[in-house]
């Protein structure tokens, strides 16, 4: 069963959809990789794009948003090993 989750913009971001899936076997709800990537990579950007002119604003959020894009990056990486591995 897949279902989208849709989530109200409170803080004037865009809202954000995801494909939710339950797993039939175990029961537990699955996220594809990359709506979870997409997800961080987003959330990385908008801390990046401070809207404010301080530029103490922006290199606050730099190292957050860096380690936010890593972790995507890895988790891209993991994936593609795992599919290597299974084909």
């Amino acid at each position: 069963m897949s279902d989208h989750v849709h989530r109200a913009a409170h803080d004037g971001l865009p809202s954000l959809s995801l494909p939710v899936v339950h797993d039939m076997v175990s029961g537990e709800l699955m996220i594809p990789a990359t709506a979870v990537t997409g997800l961080l990579r987003a959330a990385a950007a908008s801390w990046s794009a401070c809207p404010y002119d301080d530029t103490g604003c922006r290199q606050a959020a730099e190292p957050y948003a860096a380690s936010l894009t890593g972790c995507a990056d890895q988790l891209d990486v993991e994936c593609i090993v795992a599919a290597g591995a299974a084909g």
